[in-house]
């Protein structure tokens, strides 16, 4: 009669062994892990006292740290506010690894689970998205300036010059034959500016000239060099022969009236 119910508590306990055997830490975590931090299952939260350890590692892998997370209202402690609360972010490994970081194990009080330790992956936070290079700066090219420099192995190269500029004649043009013909010579009776008139000497009665005949000569003499600054010595010359002309006429006159009388 005794044997039976111990039978029966030695089969009941070789069931239950493998069910208790399952829940070692390599087996799936009834808790949700990411890279912001741990959720607790449905209906649970973290209590006072609990704990959560966690190790994180640089995005490639290396620098790996340790994280105890103590959770306690008392004595002011920053963990206080994650107490009754169902979510636990990752603070220590956002100020260990600013430039992003993977968590690779985790272990929160009261279940026998450990992520990482049942294949799971590393959960990373995003990598940082890289900076575009800024675009290049174009400047503009000046032109080059001409200049009469001799490049290596070639030819001299000269600056442009202006054109020459005509320059207007200085001197006025030869008159030629053709023209002085066309307007003919200068008109001798054009009376000179300037010049001293000359006075005409009148022969006497005796046909010999009168006494001032002379000093009228001299002076005529005397003009003729002004006379030849302003004016034309054929001019003065054909003056000087209609003058005696009319005297020697004036005297033959004269001396034919004295005689018939």
């Amino acid at each position: 009669m005794r044997a039976a119910p111990v039978a029966l508590l030695t089969a009941a306990i070789l069931v239950a062994t493998p069910t208790i055997a399952a829940a070692g830490s390599d087996s799936p975590t009834p808790y949700t892990v990411t890279a912001s931090g741990v959720s607790m299952p449905a209906g649970q939260v973290f209590r006072e006292h609990g704990h959560v350890n966690y190790r994180a590692t640089a995005l490639d892998g290396t620098g790996e740290q340790s994280f105890n997370v103590h959770l306690e209202t008392a004595n002011g402690r920053s963990t206080a506010l994650y107490v009754g609360a169902s979510f636990l972010d990752f603070a220590g490994a956002v100020a260990a690894f600013p430039a992003g970081f993977c968590v690779t194990w985790v272990q929160v009080e009261g279940f026998d689970e450990h992520f990482g330790e049942g294949g799971q992956a590393p959960e990373c936070t995003p990598r940082p998205t890289p900076l575009s290079p800024a675009p290049p700066v174009t400047r503009p090219v000046p032109s080059p300036v001409p200049s009469s420099e001799v490049p290596d192995g070639g030819t001299p190269v000269e600056a442009p010059t202006s054109p020459p500029v005509a320059e207007a004649p200085t001197t006025a043009p030869p008159v030629t034959e053709r023209e002085l013909a066309a307007t003919g010579p200068a008109p001798e009776d054009v009376p000179v500016a300037g010049a001293t008139p000359v006075a005409q000497a009148v022969p006497s009665a005796s046909g010999a000239a009168a006494p001032g005949a002379a000093a009228t000569g001299a002076a005529t003499a005397a003009d003729d060099e002004g006379l030849a600054a302003t004016g034309s010595n054929a001019l003065l010359v054909a003056g000087g022969a209609v003058v005696l002309l009319a005297a020697g006429i004036v005297a033959v006159l004269l001396s034919r009236r004295s005689r018939r009388a």
